[in-house]
Protein backbone atom coordinates (compact mmCIF):
# COMPACT_ATOMS: atom_id res chain seq x y z
CA UNK A 1 0.00 0.00 0.00
CA UNK A 2 1.24 3.48 -0.79
CA UNK A 3 2.17 5.32 2.40
CA UNK A 4 -0.17 8.32 2.90
CA UNK A 5 2.15 9.91 5.46
CA UNK A 6 5.10 9.78 3.08
CA UNK A 7 3.05 11.23 0.23
CA UNK A 8 1.67 14.08 2.32
CA UNK A 9 5.14 14.88 3.69
CA UNK A 10 6.54 15.30 0.15
CA UNK A 11 3.57 17.08 -1.41
CA UNK A 12 2.51 19.48 -2.73
CA UNK A 13 4.99 20.28 -5.45
CA UNK A 14 4.14 23.73 -6.75
CA UNK A 15 0.47 23.60 -7.77
CA UNK A 16 0.22 19.80 -7.85
CA UNK A 17 -0.66 17.52 -4.95
CA UNK A 18 -2.31 20.25 -2.85
CA UNK A 19 -4.79 17.61 -1.68
CA UNK A 20 -4.20 13.85 -1.64
CA UNK A 21 -7.10 11.39 -1.88
CA UNK A 22 -5.68 7.88 -1.44
CA UNK A 23 -7.85 4.80 -1.94
CA UNK A 24 -7.02 1.15 -1.30
CA UNK A 25 -9.41 0.16 -4.11
CA UNK A 26 -11.32 2.29 -6.57
CA UNK A 27 -13.23 1.91 -9.79
CA UNK A 28 -11.55 4.76 -11.66
CA UNK A 29 -9.29 7.51 -10.34
CA UNK A 30 -10.40 9.72 -13.24
CA UNK A 31 -14.05 9.31 -12.28
CA UNK A 32 -13.32 10.15 -8.64
CA UNK A 33 -11.24 13.17 -9.62
CA UNK A 34 -14.09 14.40 -11.82
CA UNK A 35 -16.49 14.07 -8.89
CA UNK A 36 -14.14 16.09 -6.69
CA UNK A 37 -13.70 18.71 -9.41
CA UNK A 38 -17.47 19.15 -9.69
CA UNK A 39 -17.59 19.56 -5.91
CA UNK A 40 -15.06 22.39 -6.14
CA UNK A 41 -11.76 20.64 -5.39
CA UNK A 42 -8.79 22.89 -6.20
CA UNK A 43 -6.38 22.61 -9.07
CA UNK A 44 -3.68 20.12 -8.17
CA UNK A 45 -5.88 17.78 -6.13
CA UNK A 46 -4.51 14.27 -6.52
CA UNK A 47 -6.41 10.97 -6.52
CA UNK A 48 -4.39 7.77 -6.07
CA UNK A 49 -5.37 4.12 -5.76
CA UNK A 50 -3.52 0.96 -4.83
CA UNK A 51 -5.94 -1.05 -6.97
CA UNK A 52 -8.09 0.13 -9.87
CA UNK A 53 -10.92 -2.12 -11.04
CA UNK A 54 -12.68 -0.08 -13.73
CA UNK A 55 -10.10 2.24 -15.22
CA UNK A 56 -10.15 3.16 -18.87
CA UNK A 57 -7.92 4.40 -21.61
CA UNK A 58 -8.60 6.10 -24.90
CA UNK A 59 -11.50 4.87 -27.04
CA UNK A 60 -13.19 3.35 -23.99
CA UNK A 61 -10.61 0.61 -23.49
CA UNK A 62 -10.74 -0.98 -20.04
CA UNK A 63 -7.68 -0.84 -17.81
CA UNK A 64 -7.54 -2.81 -14.57
CA UNK A 65 -4.59 -2.44 -12.20
CA UNK A 66 -4.16 -5.30 -9.70
CA UNK A 67 -3.41 -4.30 -6.12
CA UNK A 68 0.09 -2.99 -5.58
CA UNK A 69 1.19 -3.57 -9.18
CA UNK A 70 1.46 -0.05 -10.48
CA UNK A 71 0.42 3.57 -10.28
CA UNK A 72 -3.12 4.76 -10.94
CA UNK A 73 -3.37 8.50 -10.40
CA UNK A 74 -5.40 11.49 -11.54
CA UNK A 75 -4.82 15.21 -11.11
CA UNK A 76 -7.38 17.99 -11.34
CA UNK A 77 -6.25 20.86 -13.55
CA UNK A 78 -8.00 24.15 -14.17
CA UNK A 79 -6.26 25.94 -17.07
CA UNK A 80 -7.30 29.58 -17.33
CA UNK A 81 -7.69 29.32 -21.10
CA UNK A 82 -7.71 26.31 -23.38
CA UNK A 83 -9.21 25.55 -26.77
CA UNK A 84 -10.95 22.21 -27.21
CA UNK A 85 -8.30 21.16 -29.72
CA UNK A 86 -5.55 21.72 -27.13
CA UNK A 87 -6.64 18.91 -24.78
CA UNK A 88 -3.97 16.73 -26.35
CA UNK A 89 -1.35 19.11 -24.99
CA UNK A 90 -2.47 18.40 -21.42
CA UNK A 91 -2.12 14.69 -22.12
CA UNK A 92 1.40 15.27 -23.38
CA UNK A 93 2.23 17.09 -20.13
CA UNK A 94 1.39 13.85 -18.30
CA UNK A 95 3.43 11.81 -20.76
CA UNK A 96 6.48 14.05 -20.42
CA UNK A 97 6.22 13.95 -16.62
CA UNK A 98 6.19 10.15 -16.75
CA UNK A 99 9.08 10.09 -19.22
CA UNK A 100 11.16 12.35 -16.97
CA UNK A 101 10.48 10.12 -13.96
CA UNK A 102 11.58 7.03 -15.90
CA UNK A 103 14.66 8.80 -17.22
CA UNK A 104 15.51 9.37 -13.57
CA UNK A 105 15.77 5.58 -13.28
CA UNK A 106 18.33 5.54 -16.14
CA UNK A 107 15.75 4.30 -18.65
CA UNK A 108 15.11 5.55 -22.18
CA UNK A 109 11.34 5.99 -22.57
CA UNK A 110 9.68 7.36 -25.67
CA UNK A 111 6.34 8.97 -26.43
CA UNK A 112 4.00 6.95 -28.63
CA UNK A 113 1.51 9.48 -29.94
CA UNK A 114 -0.94 10.40 -28.70
CA UNK A 115 -0.80 9.20 -25.09
CA UNK A 116 1.41 6.17 -24.42
CA UNK A 117 4.90 5.85 -22.97
CA UNK A 118 7.12 3.08 -24.32
CA UNK A 119 10.17 1.27 -22.97
CA UNK A 120 12.02 -0.85 -25.49
CA UNK A 121 9.12 -0.47 -27.89
CA UNK A 122 6.58 -1.80 -25.36
CA UNK A 123 3.90 0.12 -23.48
CA UNK A 124 4.74 0.89 -19.86
CA UNK A 125 2.33 3.76 -19.20
CA UNK A 126 -0.75 5.47 -20.58
CA UNK A 127 -2.21 8.94 -20.14
CA UNK A 128 -5.82 10.06 -20.46
CA UNK A 129 -6.86 13.72 -20.26
CA UNK A 130 -10.61 14.35 -19.96
CA UNK A 131 -12.19 17.81 -19.97
CA UNK A 132 -15.55 19.12 -18.83
CA UNK A 133 -17.07 22.12 -20.60
CA UNK A 134 -20.07 24.37 -20.10
CA UNK A 135 -20.65 25.62 -23.60
CA UNK A 136 -17.33 27.11 -24.65
CA UNK A 137 -16.14 27.56 -21.05
CA UNK A 138 -13.72 25.02 -19.63
CA UNK A 139 -14.71 23.80 -16.17
CA UNK A 140 -11.79 21.49 -15.44
CA UNK A 141 -9.45 18.85 -16.86
CA UNK A 142 -8.71 15.51 -15.24
CA UNK A 143 -5.27 14.16 -16.13
CA UNK A 144 -5.07 10.42 -15.54
CA UNK A 145 -1.77 8.54 -15.57
CA UNK A 146 -1.32 4.78 -15.27
CA UNK A 147 2.10 3.17 -14.95
CA UNK A 148 2.88 -0.54 -14.90
CA UNK A 149 5.51 -0.82 -12.18
CA UNK A 150 5.48 -4.52 -11.25
CA UNK A 151 5.73 -7.25 -13.92
CA UNK A 152 1.98 -7.59 -14.40
CA UNK A 153 0.55 -6.92 -17.90
CA UNK A 154 -0.65 -3.33 -18.30
CA UNK A 155 -4.41 -3.38 -18.70
CA UNK A 156 -4.75 -7.09 -17.99
CA UNK A 157 -5.36 -9.93 -20.41
CA UNK A 158 -7.63 -9.31 -23.36
CA UNK A 159 -7.74 -5.56 -22.75
CA UNK A 160 -4.24 -5.17 -24.14
CA UNK A 161 -3.99 -3.60 -27.59
CA UNK A 162 -0.20 -3.16 -27.59
CA UNK A 163 2.69 -5.22 -26.21
CA UNK A 164 3.42 -4.20 -22.62
CA UNK A 165 6.26 -4.18 -20.14
CA UNK A 166 6.89 -2.91 -16.62
CA UNK A 167 9.31 -0.52 -14.97
CA UNK A 168 10.83 -3.27 -12.84
CA UNK A 169 11.30 -5.52 -15.86
CA UNK A 170 13.34 -2.72 -17.40
CA UNK A 171 15.48 -1.72 -14.40
CA UNK A 172 15.91 -5.25 -13.06
CA UNK A 173 15.18 -4.36 -9.45
CA UNK A 174 12.39 -3.28 -7.11
CA UNK A 175 11.12 0.25 -7.67
CA UNK A 176 9.54 2.35 -4.91
CA UNK A 177 6.10 3.38 -6.16
CA UNK A 178 5.81 6.30 -3.77
CA UNK A 179 9.00 7.89 -5.06
CA UNK A 180 7.83 7.36 -8.63
CA UNK A 181 4.49 9.05 -7.84
CA UNK A 182 6.33 12.02 -6.37
CA UNK A 183 8.57 12.30 -9.43
CA UNK A 184 5.59 12.22 -11.80
CA UNK A 185 3.64 14.81 -9.80
CA UNK A 186 6.70 17.07 -9.75
CA UNK A 187 7.07 16.57 -13.50
CA UNK A 188 3.44 17.48 -14.16
CA UNK A 189 3.88 20.70 -12.22
CA UNK A 190 7.04 21.52 -14.17
CA UNK A 191 5.70 20.70 -17.65
CA UNK A 192 2.34 22.36 -16.96
CA UNK A 193 4.21 25.57 -16.21
CA UNK A 194 6.34 25.13 -19.34
CA UNK A 195 3.23 24.49 -21.42
CA UNK A 196 1.74 27.78 -20.21
CA UNK A 197 5.02 29.50 -21.09
CA UNK A 198 5.11 27.92 -24.55
CA UNK A 199 8.25 25.89 -23.76
CA UNK A 200 6.99 22.28 -23.93
CA UNK A 201 6.83 21.70 -27.67
CA UNK A 202 10.55 20.96 -28.36
CA UNK A 203 10.63 18.30 -25.62
CA UNK A 204 7.61 16.53 -27.09
CA UNK A 205 9.26 16.30 -30.47
CA UNK A 206 12.59 15.17 -29.02
CA UNK A 207 10.97 12.19 -27.28
CA UNK A 208 8.61 11.18 -30.08
CA UNK A 209 8.77 7.45 -30.89
CA UNK A 210 8.89 6.21 -34.50
CA UNK A 211 9.98 9.58 -35.85
CA UNK A 212 10.75 9.24 -39.58
CA UNK A 213 9.72 5.56 -39.43
CA UNK A 214 6.77 4.14 -41.34
CA UNK A 215 3.60 3.84 -39.29
CA UNK A 216 -0.08 3.15 -39.82
CA UNK A 217 -2.48 5.70 -38.30
CA UNK A 218 -6.14 4.78 -38.37
CA UNK A 219 -9.61 5.43 -37.00
CA UNK A 220 -13.05 4.16 -37.96
CA UNK A 221 -13.11 6.35 -41.07
CA UNK A 222 -9.68 5.97 -42.64
CA UNK A 223 -6.17 4.58 -42.47
CA UNK A 224 -3.08 6.60 -43.31
CA UNK A 225 0.44 5.33 -43.91
CA UNK A 226 3.17 7.83 -43.29
CA UNK A 227 6.16 8.90 -41.26
CA UNK A 228 5.88 11.12 -38.15
CA UNK A 229 7.86 14.31 -38.63
CA UNK A 230 6.86 16.18 -35.49
CA UNK A 231 4.12 17.50 -33.24
CA UNK A 232 2.12 20.71 -33.17
CA UNK A 233 2.00 22.97 -30.08
CA UNK A 234 -1.52 21.64 -29.37
CA UNK A 235 -0.36 18.02 -29.44
CA UNK A 236 -1.33 17.10 -33.00
CA UNK A 237 0.86 14.75 -35.04
CA UNK A 238 2.53 16.00 -38.22
CA UNK A 239 3.16 13.25 -40.75
CA UNK A 240 4.40 12.86 -44.30
CA UNK A 241 2.54 10.24 -46.34
CA UNK A 242 4.03 7.83 -48.85
CA UNK A 243 2.88 10.26 -51.58
CA UNK A 244 4.81 13.13 -50.00
CA UNK A 245 1.71 14.88 -48.66
CA UNK A 246 2.10 16.56 -45.27
CA UNK A 247 -0.83 16.19 -42.87
CA UNK A 248 -1.62 17.20 -39.30
CA UNK A 249 -3.77 14.85 -37.21
CA UNK A 250 -5.36 15.74 -33.87
CA UNK A 251 -5.45 12.93 -31.31
CA UNK A 252 -9.18 12.22 -31.34
CA UNK A 253 -9.81 8.55 -32.10
CA UNK A 254 -6.63 7.84 -34.05
CA UNK A 255 -4.44 4.83 -33.28
CA UNK A 256 -0.80 4.55 -34.32
CA UNK A 257 1.12 1.37 -35.04
CA UNK A 258 4.58 0.84 -36.55
CA UNK A 259 4.80 -1.14 -39.77
CA UNK A 260 7.71 -3.15 -41.11
CA UNK A 261 7.37 -2.42 -44.81
CA UNK A 262 8.29 0.63 -46.86
CA UNK A 263 5.19 1.61 -48.86
CA UNK A 264 7.29 3.56 -51.36
CA UNK A 265 9.04 0.38 -52.51
CA UNK A 266 7.47 -2.14 -54.90
CA UNK A 267 6.39 -5.49 -53.44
Amino acid sequence: MLDPNELESRLPVGRMGVEVHLHATIGSTNDRAAELAREGAPEGALVLADEQTAGRGRLGRKWRMPRGSGIAMSLIMRPSQMERSALGAIGLVGALATIDALEGLKLEPRLKWPNDVLLGGKKVAGVLAEASWTGSTLDYVVLGIGVNVRPVPLGGGAALEYASTSVEDSVGETVDRGSLVFSIVAGVDDWYRRLEAGEAHPAWEERLAFKSEWVSISNEEREITGRPIGLTPSGGLRIETADGEKLTLEAGSFQLRPINTDPTQPN
